[in-house]
């Protein structure tokens, strides 16, 4: 049977074709190297066996560290090599180091680069010094602009987790033995329903009433209605709970039942305010941020025993909590059991507002007071969870969630010609398109700003 009979047969989209007259297509997972809690892969096995039913050539660099197992993507059709380099189009999670990224090759990951970020240049050196056709994940987005390969929600599953186990360790310290020293963090855990099961198992401990009375109610409090946040929620609702207005967070404070746990989902206009009195206007808001200062301090967070922050912080627009505010929120003296500790106890920044890179997965806890953050749950402040890769601590899951985004885009992808300019390729939808970082050795149209952004980095 000729090539292209055999190619007739196949199950992949028609317009693959003409690029792959004389083979299968062929795709590559590359092994992860960017760090050692790594564990995610662009395609879990199950996905990768579709591919190769439709005609694909998947090949794997093999991994002792990846989550699912090499024999796994062998059971599903896939060639585990090393030489990854017939690849037409290579697939990672996160960056690829420099030496290894392959001249002339169509690669997809996360490369942090968008920003200029100084750690990642080299990355983006070599992708352009290369000539790569390179596609990252973090500009995937509809025509709306909400990203169709993100992590959101495992983060803000993977930030929930974390935040009760460090609640129960700074408790600890202050004196107080609860159910949440009974919790791990997320990546003790093979699945999200193992650890959905521990904190169903803490939450009968609460019921049968094993908080102490001395804490008082405790008040969780979520900021953003995105993926994050009903992440997070989705974990806590395994709790015994009641959600409750903002309204109703200081009678709660004085009234509320220490056997089940209590939560408030915090909206805009719950601590927006306009500087001359106005009624609150989402609009205006946005085109003069300036003109609103935030009663979050005042409304929300004295009531507060762990926030949980889903939402970034633009410049120009009102903090949720300022430094100073951060100070005062402290300034009363922390002392053993049973004095009812501070509020708030505990935060799950998952937006990088207060710290960003300096928690890790092998320490995910630091604590503020004010003025710096320390390693130790003793002495007073406030614990802080801000992982920047979370959702890695849940490798599966995050890895099952990644290959159903971008299953849609690998056929798509695979069609991007190297050779060709972009503004020629008509049948290359703006997902892709506008994902395109690097193309024939240059930063694409929507990207140049990076090489401005790179003049005003110092020297190194």
């Amino acid at each position: 049977m000729s090539t292209w009979r055999r190619l007739s047969c196949l199950n992949f989209n028609h317009p693959l074709r003409r690029y792959f007259t004389d083979t299968r297509p062929v795709i590559a997972l590359c092994r992860e190297e960017s760090s050692v809690w790594e564990r995610r892969a662009p395609l879990n096995p199950g996905q990768v066996g579709r591919l190769v039913k439709e005609g694909y050539t998947v090949l794997v660099q093999p991994s002792t560290r990846r989550a699912y197992s090499i024999p796994e993507y062998k059971m599903n059709g896939a060639v585990i090599r090393e030489d990854i380099s017939e690849a037409h189009a290579i697939f990672g999670v996160k960056i690829v180091p420099p030496e290894r990224i392959i001249p002339n090759k169509r690669y997809a990951f996360f490369s942090h680069t968008i920003k200029a970020q100084p750690e990642n240049m080299s990355v983006l050196d070599a992708l352009l010094e290369k000539k790569v056709c390179f596609m990252d994940y973090e500009k995937m987005a509809d025509k709306n602009g909400t990203r169709l390969v993100a992590f959101g929600k495992m983060a803000g599953i993977a930030g929930m987790i974390n935040i009760l186990h460090g609640l129960g360790l700074r408790l600890l310290s202050l004196g107080y033995h609860t159910p949440f020293m009974h919790l791990g963090c997320a990546h003790n855990y093979p699945t999200v329903s193992a650890a959905k099961a521990a904190i169903t198992s803490l939450g009968r401990e609460i019921q049968y009433g094993l908080l102490p009375d001395s804490l008082g109610p405790m008040i969780f409090t979520f900021t953003g209605a995105g993926n994050v946040s009903q992440g997070a929620q989705e974990v806590f609702k395994e709790l015994p709970h009641e959600f409750v207005s903002p309204r109703d967070l200081e009678e709660v404070t004085e009234k509320g039942s220490t056997r089940r746990i209590y939560a408030t989902v915090v909206d805009m206009e719950d601590h927006l305010e306009h500087v001359d009195g106005c009624k609150f206007d989402v609009q205006d808001f946005i085109k003069h941020p300036e003109n609103y200062h935030s009663s979050f301090n005042e409304k929300i967070i004295p009531y507060t025993t762990c926030l949980i922050n889903g939402i970034n912080w633009e410049p120009g627009s009102p903090r949720l909590i300022t430094i100073e505010q951060s100070k005062q929120l402290q300034a009363k003296e922390l002392t053993e059991a049973p004095c009812p500790p501070q509020r708030p106890l505990a935060i799950c920044d998952n937006a990088a507002v207060w710290c960003n890179n300096f928690i890790t997965i092998d320490s995910p806890f630091v604590l503020y007071n004010g003025e710096c953050l320390s390693n130790t749950m003793s002495g007073p402040g406030i614990v802080i969870s801000s992982i920047y890769n979370m959702p890695a601590q849940l490798p599966h899951e995050s890895t099952d969630l990644l290959g159903a985004m971008l299953l849609p885009y690998i056929r798509e992808f695979l069609k991007v010609d190297p050779d060709k300019s972009l503004g020629s390729q008509q049948d290359i939808s703006d997902v892709v398109k506008n994902a395109l970082l690097t193309h024939k050795g240059k930063l694409t149209e929507k990207f140049q700003y990076i090489a401005e952004l790179r003049k005003e980095l110092p020297l190194q």
